[in-house]
C-alpha cells in the first residue's frame, strides 16, 4: 500500500513545494518513506508516499532508470516479478535493486504498453519519459490499487486519492450530479465518473497516455465470459492448482504476511492454502459481534483451529458505537460512499496494522465463484420477464397481502415482479440498487433533478442484454461493483492505516479459470459458490463448507444505539445540514423516523436497506460538510 502522484504540463512549470505538500496528502498511505522527483525544467514531476514491502532498503521511489531516461512512482505489487526479471536480464537488462519496481520499469522500457498484459498483479504506476516528454498511468486488471486524474489547461495532475488531486491549484470541486444519482441508487459512483465533476478514475485494465499535443486512453484487458475448456481437464484439480500458485506467489514479501478470517469459504480456503504453504504460523484476524445474525466468529475459530494459526479476534459489542470512529471512516472517503461493512473493515484494519503490514483477503471469490443470491434472482427474474407485463402487475397486489409469507419472502418477491417488468440492464439494476429510478426521484430536490436532465444510472451494456441474467449480472459486478464498491472500501480503510491488502482470488490466473467456468459449476436455484465449496470440503471442516453466507456487515441500527441514532438524525434533519441542498426533507423524514424509532413496515423495506439508506445519507452530508462541492 503506498501513494504515487504526480503532474505534467508542456506549457507550465510545476511548483515543487506544491508537489511536497501533495505527497504528504498521501504518507497514511506509505509512512515508510516520502519522495519526490522534479524535470529539470519543471514540466513533470513524480511523488510518492511508501510502505516498504520487499526490498526494504533500496526499493525507494521515484526510481529512476538505468540509463535515466525513465521515472516511475509505482504503488502495489507484481507478482510475478522475479520470472520478468529473468527474462528482462536475458534481453540485457541490468538491475541495482531486488525491487518489483525496477523489474516493472524495464518491463516498460522494454514492451512499452505491451508489458501491461504481462504483469500478474495489484498496480497504479506512472512513468515519465524524460526524452519524448511523455507520461504514462496505467492501472491493474479488475481495479484493486486506484488512480485518479485531472486535465486542463494546466495540465494533467494524478494521485492514489482524489484528495490528492483536490490538493492541487486549480481542481475545481465542481458536483458531478450523475455520479451523485449513482451513488443514491448504488452506494458508489460508475466508473469513470466520480462526485467531482473535474475529476476521473482511470477504470481498470485501462492506461491513459499523455504528451505535448496528445492523449490516448486505451484498453489493454477487459473481464469477458468464455465457453472454453481447459482441455478436458478436472475442474476441481485445476482449481486447487491454481490457488494454490496464487496463493503462494501472494505471500512473498520481505515482511511477515498475515490473513483476514471471516469465517466465510473464501477467506477460510486461502488460509488453509497458505497454512499448508508451510512457514512461520500465520496470523488470522477476525471481528466477533454481539449480535449472531452478523457474528462468524465462531466459524473463524473454527478455521484457525483446524489449520493452525495464530488466531486473533476484535470484539464489537452492540449498542458499543462510536460516532467519532464513523465520522473517521466516513471522512477518510473523498467521495461519498454508501456501504457501511467500511466500519467493521476499518475496525479491523486497525486492529491487523499493530501486528503486520501486509495481510491477504477473500474479496473477488463471490463475483469469481457465484456467491451472490443475486444472481440466481436474476435467473428468476428473466424466466419471469417472459410472462405479460399486466400479468406481473397484477400480481402485486395478491402478493403484498398473502399473510402467509413472511414480511422479508413478500418484499423480495414484489422486488422480482418489478424488475421482471423492466427490460435489459434494467432489470439488472433493480436487483443491485438501494433505490429504484421512481424513489430516486422522490428523494431528490427538483434542482437535483432539473441538473440532472434525463440521465438516469444504468450499467454498462454486456453481452445478450436484451435478455440479462446471473450471468450477465456477474459481468456487471466484476466490472462496477468489484471496483467501485468492494475493492474500494478495502483500499481506503487499509490505507488508513498503511496496511497493503492481497487479494489472490482476483490473481490473472484464477481470473482466467473463472472466465472459463461453466454456469452451473458457480451456482444454482439452491446452491451458491458450488466447485469452491467442493474444494473447500478438502481443507476446511465440515460446518464451514456448509454454512449459508454471510455479507460482512455491521449492525448498524443497534450497535448505534438508540442515543446514537438519534444524535445523527438530529445532525441530518437540523436547519444546517447541507444535505437539504440536494435531498428532499420529507424523504429524509421519512427514513430517520423509522431508523431511530426501528418501527417500520418490513414487507415495504428490509432492516438492511433502510439502515443502508440511512448510512448513505450519513455519508453524503459529512462529504458535503467537509469537502464544500460546488452545486
Amino acid at each position: 500500500m503506498c501513494g504515487i502522484c504526480g503532474f505534467y504540463s508542456s506549457n507550465r512549470a510545476i511548483v515543487p513545494e506544491h508537489l511536497e505538500n501533495v505527497a504528504r496528502s498521501l504518507t497514511h498511505r506509505g509512512p515508510d518513506g516520502l519522495g519526490t522527483w522534479v524535470h529539470p525544467r519543471s514540466v513533470a514531476g513524480l511523488g510518492h508516499a511508501r510502505l516498504a514491502i520487499i526490498d526494504l532498503e533500496c526499493g525507494q521511489q521515484p526510481m529512476c532508470a538505468e540509463d535515466g531516461r525513465f521515472i516511475i512512482v509505482f504503488n502495489g505489487e507484481i507478482y510475478n516479478y522475479r520470472e520478468l526479471r529473468s527474462e528482462l536480464l536475458a534481453l540485457g537488462h541490468g538491475f541495482r535493486t531486488r525491487s518489483d519496481t525496477e523489474v516493472l520499469l524495464n518491463a516498460y522500457r522494454q514492451w512499452g504498453e505491451g508489458s501491461l498484459i504481462r504483469l500478474d498483479g495489484m498496480f497504479a504506476f506512472a512513468i515519465f519519459d524524460t526524452e519524448n516528454q511523455k507520461l504514462f498511468l496505467a492501472r491493474d486488471r479488475t481495479g484493486i490499487k486506484p488512480l485518479y486524474y485531472h486535465r486542463s489547461t494546466h495540465g494533467l495532475v494524478f494521485g492514489s486519492e482524489i484528495k490528492a488531486l483536490l490538493a492541487w491549484p486549480h481542481v475545481p470541486r465542481r458536483a458531478d450530479f450523475q455520479a451523485l444519482a449513482d451513488f443514491l441508487m448504488l452506494g458508489y459512483p460508475l466508473l469513470p465518473a466520480t462526485c467531482f465533476r473535474d475529476c476521473r478514475e482511470l477504470e481498470p485494465g485501462s492506461f491513459l497516455e499523455v504528451s505535448e499535443n496528445n492523449q490516448r486512453l486505451g484498453r489493454y484487458w477487459n473481464w469477458s465470459r468464455s465457453k472454453g475448456v481447459r482441455n478436458g481437464s478436472n475442474p476441481l484439480e485445476s482449481l486447487e492448482g491454481e490457488l494454490q500458485t496464487a496463493v503462494r506467489e501472494h505471500l512473498v514479501s520481505d515482511v511477515p504476511v498475515g490473513a483476514f478470517l471471516s469465517g466465510g469459504i473464501d477467506s477460510s480456503l486461502l488460509v488453509a492454502l497458505a497454512a499448508a504453504h508451510g512457514g512461520p504460523k500465520i496470523q488470522t484476524f477476525n471481528v466477533k459481534f454481539g449480535e449472531a445474525a452478523y457474528d462468524e466468529s465462531v466459524y473463524a475459530r473454527a478455521v484457525a483451529a483446524h489449520v493452525g494459526t495464530e488466531h486473533h479476534e476484535l470484539a464489537v459489542e452492540t449498542s458499543g458505537g462510536d460516532l467519532a470512529t464513523v465520522e473517521a471512516v466516513l471522512d477518510q472517503f473523498d467521495q461519498p460512499f454508501g456501504d457501511s461493512s467500511a466500519i467493521p473493515t476499518y475496525l479491523i484494519c486497525r486492529e491487523i496494522r499493530k501486528h503486520v503490514k501486509v495481510v491477504i483477503g477473500g474479496d473477488g471469490g463471490d463475483e469469481m465463484f457465484g456467491g451472490y443470491p443475486r444472481f440466481r434472482h436474476a435467473d428468476t427474474i428473466r424466466l419471469l420477464g417472459h410472462a405479460p407485463e399486466w400479468l406481473l402487475s397484477a400480481a402485486e397486489g395478491p402478493l403484498g397481502s398473502m399473510r402467509i409469507f413472511p414480511p422479508d419472502t413478500r418484499r423480495q418477491g414484489l422486488r422480482l415482479l418489478r424488475a421482471a417488468q423492466q427490460t435489459g440492464q434494467q432489470r439488472l439494476l433493480e436487483v443491485c440498487s438501494m433505490l429504484r429510478s421512481e424513489e430516486l426521484l422522490h428523494a431528490i430536490q427538483p434542482e437535483f433533478a432539473e441538473a440532472l436532465g434525463p440521465y438516469r444510472p444504468g450499467f454498462p451494456a454486456v453481452h445478450n442484454s436484451g435478455s440479462s441474467g446471473g450471468g450477465e449480472l456477474i459481468d456487471i459486478t466484476i466490472r462496477t461493483a468489484l471496483p467501485g464498491d468492494y475493492l474500494r472500501k478495502v483500499d481506503v480503510m487499509s490505507s488508513a492505516h498503511g496496511l497493503e491488502v492481497r487479494v489472490p482470488m482476483l490473481a490473472n490466473r484464477i481470473l482466467e479459470f473463472a472466465a472459463k467456468l461453466p454456469q452451473h459449476q458457480k451456482y444454482s436455484c439452491r446452491d451458491n459458490k458450488i466447485l469452491l465449496r467442493q474444494l473447500a470440503k478438502k481443507f476446511l471442516p465440515v460446518k464451514v463448507v456448509t454454512k449459508r453466507k454471510q455479507g460482512f456487515g455491521i449492525p448498524l441500527d443497534s450497535w448505534l444505539g438508540v442515543a446514537g441514532r438519534s444524535a445523527i438524525s438530529a445532525a441530518l434533519s437540523s436547519k444546517c445540514a447541507r444535505l437539504k441542498d440536494l435531498i428532499r426533507p420529507t424523504y429524509i423524514e421519512e427514513l430517520l423516523t423509522p431508523f431511530v424509532s426501528q418501527n417500520w413496515d418490513h414487507t415495504k423495506l428490509s432492516r438492511y436497506s433502510l439502515y443502508q439508506r440511512f448510512y448513505a445519507l450519513w455519508s453524503l452530508e459529512r462529504w458535503l460538510g467537509r469537502w464544500r462541492p460546488t452545486l
